[in-house]
């Protein structure tokens, strides 16, 4: 070997730390110190439904309880899980403690479902923060949770439907794992299957055909808010603290970036002179105080548009894992009718899960938002860490991360894809040092 390579060695590369508290947010926030924070990113629970009321009819079918109790559903929550129960998330106790240990300024970004996000903003807002916007992460792939109501009326009077023929559907690929988004859309593998079609029964299901209760799921919505800044101005505040402001130019929507689902134009266009005027952004995405930088992509707007996580991208990091089937991660019994409900959830029909957190959010989403409030260098605090999608985009942004997590069974996910994010964010990074 020539004598001149013999010298190259990696630079010496410090990945951003990551720590992650076990037990109940609400006290182990209280171990984090005041002011110590730049920005929270979290996805709480969000408190849709009572499980109770779900199954507690008295002819429904007994609970699926596991060797674990993991995917017990004889609790309240999303799809069993005991931590989606209770009111959390509508408690100001949780938020307050956000606010404590955010430094003056500092963001705070928290997803929420269509139906509760109100109660969630109410109790970011009475903790103390200033709700400054929110932002709706778009992606137009949910299964329509509606009654069929012709049908119902049809049941309750107790009239056979007469199937009168069928239609083409399609069910997701069991090496895929997924079937709640549309094959053309991501690229996924699905198989078309007949699905039958019925006639009314009776003349008061015959006058209600074609309705329903529910809209198609595209959207969830999180509250952004901000700590009030302490130094008298944001530039005071920005100086003094690093927190205040949010990283326009990098998150920038670049050109073709299917996240802006909004109307495109020209490259031409895009070339336009910024128009300037007291350093306020006055006539469009491309006008502005920053100059030429609007070249870099579009004004980030308070809408984001990506898929759902595949399987692959959930269980990067976790190969180590023990698996588990889709029926055991969905509480459902192998071949069931329940199991072939798309409402049991994502993963339901794969072979095999490690990732068994039923609501990952997508990497490329968190690391945006987290790159959106949190300085380069800076703390972001997750106090509902989950399977730690935020810890990894945090890993993975070059910003260091704390996360409280309630879920024993999820702590060994979050050390396997914050150890993956790791070891990416080397990877990435790393830089040869030549010896000339």
């Amino acid at each position: 070997m020539d004598k001149h390579f013999e010298a190259i060695k990696l630079n010496e590369l410090h990945t951003p730390s990551c720590s992650v508290l076990y037990g109940s947010c609400l006290d182990r926030l209280k171990e984090i110190p005041d002011g110590s924070i730049d920005a929270v990113v979290c996805d709480p629970p969000y408190h849709l439904q009572s499980i109770v009321k779900r199954l507690g009819k008295p002819d429904a079918a007994p609970i699926n309880i596991k060797e674990t109790g993991v995917y017990a559903r004889a609790s309240r929550g999303f799809m069993g899980q005991t931590w989606d129960g209770g009111d959390i998330a509508f408690s100001t106790e949780v938020w307050r403690e956000c606010l404590r240990v955010l430094k003056a300024g500092g963001h705070l970004v928290a997803f929420g479902g269509t139906r509760t996000v109100h109660r969630i903003a109410c109790a970011i807002e009475d903790s103390g923060f200033e709700i400054r916007d929110m932002i709706s992460w778009l992606y137009f792939s949910g299964f329509p949770k509606s009654l069929d109501v012709s049908k119902g009326i049809d049941k309750l009077a107790g009239a056979e439907r007469e199937i009168i023929g069928h239609k083409k559907g399609v069910t997701a690929d069991p090496s895929t794992g997924r079937s709640d988004m549309p094959a053309k859309a991501v690229g996924i593998k699905q198989k078309s299957i007949d699905v039958p079609i019925t006639a009314p029964a009776t003349p008061e299901a015959e006058h209600w055909a074609g309705y329903g209760t529910a809209l198609k799921p595209a959207q969830e919505p999180a509250i952004l808010a901000r700590k009030p800044i302490e130094a008298g101005s944001i530039a005071k505040q920005v100086l003094a603290t690093g927190t205040g402001a949010i990283n326009i130019d990098g998150c920038r929507f670049a050109y073709g970036d299917p996240c802006w689902v909004g109307p495109n134009r020209d490259d031409e266009d895009t070339r336009r002179k910024p128009v300037k005027s007291k350093g306020w952004c006055i006539s469009s995405e491309y006008s502005g105080s920053m100059g030429d930088s609007a070249l870099k992509g579009r004004w980030p707007a308070n809408i984001y548009h990506c898929s759902k996580p595949s399987r692959a991208e959930k269980e990067q990091g976790l190969e180590h894992l023990e698996p588990t089937t889709g029926a055991d991660a969905v509480g459902r019994t192998e071949g069931s009718a329940g199991l072939d409900n798309p409402r049991a959830g994502a993963g339901r029909t794969a072979a095999e899960i490690r990732n068994i957190h039923p609501t990952v959010k997508p990497l490329k989403l968190m690391r945006w938002l987290v790159r959106l409030v949190t300085p380069e260098g800076g703390t972001v605090l997750d106090p509902f860490a989950g399977s730690g999608t935020t810890l990894a985009a945090a890993t993975l942004e070059n910003r260091h991360s704390v996360g409280c997590e309630l879920t024993a069974d999820y702590l060994p996910i979050i050390h396997g894809r914050v150890q993956w994010a790791r070891d990416e964010y080397y990877r990435e990074n790393q830089q040869l040092v030549l010896p000339w």
